[in-house]
């Protein structure tokens, strides 16, 4: 296994430098020509080299993961980055949007590197079998198409959003958006957890066990995430007021983006399912329109009606991902996850 990792830590190294390369040569361009925002070039400047660690740091989280050590994962993937960069706010350092991207990328490089510390800590067991680079590929391709468009779905209204409105409204699509993918942290908590298991049991055979693993996680993720959407619903423009007063009109910016969210959490963790069981390119294919909606939608809903237009796009992008993806579920695995009234 400590091979394997080697081998994907250098290919993704050799393209997210590629990536970070890119993004530092054309930080003017991008913010003159697409953002119209001069002041965004710095900024771009100063995380380009954390797209190498953010690439780094999130494979060594899915090795740890792979290895059941979840507090691990966790912490290398969602708590250390932030952490940092909390502590460095608070310990009064240049707040400056410049200054925090390089803060970000000096975050982000450590983790990776605390990642793979971690993982040769834990003492992996030898692999018993190499895997060839041919075989890495091959399974990695269609889980490269997925990534890619799951970002579309998440992050391209942002982005769009960056090129047709203030930065004001921008801030508020931004902050709506992050408070709104709270619905779904027990989602990714149990993803960490149950991923490895749905592998194990699909190896097994054992399709009665992972169905009944599948509709027990969905109905944790949906108790847990009711009560949280119910906040933002009944009280978005108080929750967004948090953040300062000029985020208050963000208010239906949140509820929108709540109920896409709200769907991803109820469904479960059908895109794992899909991966860990073989059927990567349905995922891809999932993907591949749910992202193309994302594009198509927020880009149309922008330019027609502003961040209200931006939030619903994303928010159909979201919802129309997870549908799809419970749809496959249903036609490889022979259950749907909706139906928690089964067992």
């Amino acid at each position: 296994m400590q091979r394997v990792l080697a081998k994907a830590l250098l290919a993704s190294g050799v393209l997210s430098l590629v990536v970070a390369g890119v993004l530092f040569v054309t930080a003017n361009l991008l913010a003159l020509e697409v953002f119209n925002k001069p002041e965004l070039a710095p900024v771009l400047r100063g995380m380009s080299a954390g797209v190498v660690g953010l690439a780094l740091f999130t494979l060594a989280a899915n090795a740890l993961q792979g290895l059941h050590r979840v507090t691990a994962s966790i912490f290398i993937l969602n708590i250390c980055v932030n952490l940092m960069l909390v502590a460095v706010v608070l310990a009064g350092f240049n707040t400056q949007a410049a200054s925090l991207a390089g803060f970000y990328t000096v975050a982000a490089l450590f983790t990776a590197v605390l990642g793979v510390v971690f993982f040769v800590v834990f003492k992996p067991a030898a692999h018993a079998e190499p895997v060839p680079w041919a075989r890495l590929w091959e399974s990695c391709l269609p889980l490269w198409a997925v990534m890619i468009m799951s970002q579309l779905v998440q992050w391209s209204g942002q982005f769009i959003a960056g090129a047709y409105v203030s930065s004001e409204v921008v801030a508020q699509l931004a902050v709506a958006q992050r408070t709104a993918m709270l619905a779904s942290f027990v989602l990714i908590a149990v993803n960490l957890v149950v991923a490895p298991r749905f592998a194990a049991l699909h190896k097994q055979g054992d399709n009665a066990g992972l169905q009944s693993l599948a509709l027990t996680s969905v109905k944790l993720i949906g108790a847990m995430a009711l009560p949280v959407i119910g906040v933002m619903l009944l009280f978005p423009a108080w929750l967004m007021s948090l953040f300062g007063e000029g985020f208050a009109g963000g208010a239906r910016l949140l509820q929108i983006l709540a109920v896409g969210q709200f769907i991803n959490a109820i469904t479960g963790s059908v895109g794992h399912m899909l991966m860990m069981s073989g059927h990567e390119r349905d995922m891809r294919n999932v993907t591949l329109i749910s992202g193309s909606i994302a594009l198509l939608l927020t880009w149309f809903f922008t330019v027609s009606f502003g961040a209200t237009g931006n939030a619903a796009g994303t928010a159909i992008a979201v919802a129309t991902q997870n549908l799809l993806a419970v749809y496959f579920v249903k036609k490889r695995l022979g259950f749907n996850t909706l139906a928690i009234w089964r067992r």
